[in-house]
């Protein structure tokens, strides 16, 4: 699929980029693929498989390490061969786990000393990726420095084989590059339960009115057209308003998202709260860092049970999604899933009906009709009888960053969607 839709070129200015060799229709699937290599995620290693990344209470536990959990007999078997070597590590480093970067390096490291010439990627290898270690502070290269100690430590006996290697591909190196290019791994409301690399994919350029998306179904990765391939389009106003106002909103953002990973939602609620209301009137909503704030503040809201004050966030954000994430794009369907579950609580049908609706139509385009949350919706005839019936937990909506626009002077800030260039 790949070689009839896209080749490798030089971006001027970006390096390596991807084109399209063809037109490509709004819905239509430009690429599929597997991970390279991938891991769960640290917070996720307890109720996600393993192998199909299905999220469950009770997984059973490889009965090694203790650690990797599977759904069914099934996906153990399927994940043995990438588990094999990486069990041994795991039980030797009980109970503590590494981080996610460490386990993801170890995955590509044995995997690499396995295999051939024709197991490497058609248009990029992972040779081929830039470490930037020239470019890092040596803050950052500190930083690596220690995870490749961590990494020593996992691998234990199996150091040895680090020597055979494919010349250039040294750990640092290999972490360097696994840093700048591995994609984290969303759920279908764009949770992270696991990190991988794609090594072909690291060559997409990111936009901020893309024209393709990536969705993942399980750790595979399909990249879809959400309107015609055409030339770049400019960028929306991500920094509206007075500077001065929006620089202390993106100073107190990493503070108020510590709060969140902490559950510490009365404060997180109590300083969103008191900064969306000093600078009201000198930057608007569709300022990227008070649309963070929003969501910030609409999680808290959900948590503490206050849905009436959450919908007016959800509200709020909804415009600026629309600007940012120009349909269809799934984050804007995530928001919108978000928006019409709090109305469909609070018994609001008519409007979550509404909402349901322009989110179904998005997915239909991003996730594609065979997607499981596309078939959340039950979809048939009558498209959406089937809405009042689902268990809209409130508890699913709270912890789902939805604002994944890569935050101007944040580099390290996730980045969800992609820019697909064509001729």
């Amino acid at each position: 699929m790949m070689a009839m839709n896209i080749e490798r070129f030089v971006s001027e200015g970006k390096g390596n980029g991807l084109r399209a060799l063809r037109e490509i229709k709004a819905g239509e699937v430009i690429h599929s693929c597997e991970p390279y290599a991938f891991c769960i995620a640290k917070d996720f290693l307890k109720t996600a498989c393993h192998s199909c990344l299905k999220r469950d209470e009770s997984l059973s536990r490889c009965s090694q390490c203790k650690t990797a959990r599977y759904c069914s007999v099934q996906c153990q078997k399927q994940a043995w061969p990438d588990h094999k070597r990486e069990c041994k590590c795991l039980k030797r480093l009980q109970p503590r786990i590494p981080t996610d970067s460490v386990r993801l390096l170890t995955r590509i490291i044995f995997k690499l000393l396995g295999q051939s010439e024709s197991d490497q990627e058609d248009l990029y290898s992972i040779a081929e990726h830039q470490s930037h270690l020239a470019d890092m502070s040596e803050e950052k290269k500190e930083g690596l420095g220690h995870l490749c100690t961590t990494l020593q430590l996992y691998l234990g006996e199996e150091n040895h084989d680090l020597s055979q290697l494919p010349p250039g591909l040294d750990p640092v190196s290999l972490l360097a590059r696994v840093t700048c290019n591995c994609f984290s791994i969303s759920d279908g409301e764009l949770q992270d339960v696991g990190v991988g690399l794609y090594p072909s994919m690291s060559l997409l350029n990111h936009d901020c009115q893309p024209n393709c998306v990536m969705i993942f179904e399980g750790k595979r990765l399909t990249l879809r057209a959400v309107r015609l391939i055409r030339p770049c389009e400019e960028d929306c106003d991500m920094l509206a308003g007075e500077k001065a106002a929006w620089t202390s909103l993106r100073d107190a953002i990493p503070h108020l998202e510590q709060l969140q990973s902490e559950q510490r939602w009365e404060e997180l609620l109590k300083e969103s709260q008191a900064l969306l209301h000093r600078y009201a009137d000198v930057v608007p909503d569709r300022n990227i860092y008070v649309l963070r704030l929003l969501d910030l503040a609409m999680d808290a809201c959900i948590s503490l049970g206050d849905y009436e004050t959450a919908l007016e966030y959800g509200h709020r954000a909804l415009e600026p999604y629309k600007l940012y994430y120009s349909d269809p794009h799934p984050s804007r369907a995530v928001e919108l899933l978000r928006v019409g579950k709090l109305q469909h609580y609070l018994s609001r049908l008519e409007e979550a009906q509404g909402t349901f609706t322009q989110a179904y139509d998005i997915m239909k385009v991003t996730h594609g009709t065979d997607h499981a949350l596309t078939n959340e919706f039950g979809v048939s005839e009558t498209k959406y009888t089937a809405v009042r019936s689902i268990d809209y937990r409130l508890d699913d909506l709270s912890h789902c960053s939805c604002t994944n626009l890569c935050l101007p002077g944040n580099t390290e800030q996730p980045i969800k969607f992609m820019h697909f260039k064509n001729n």
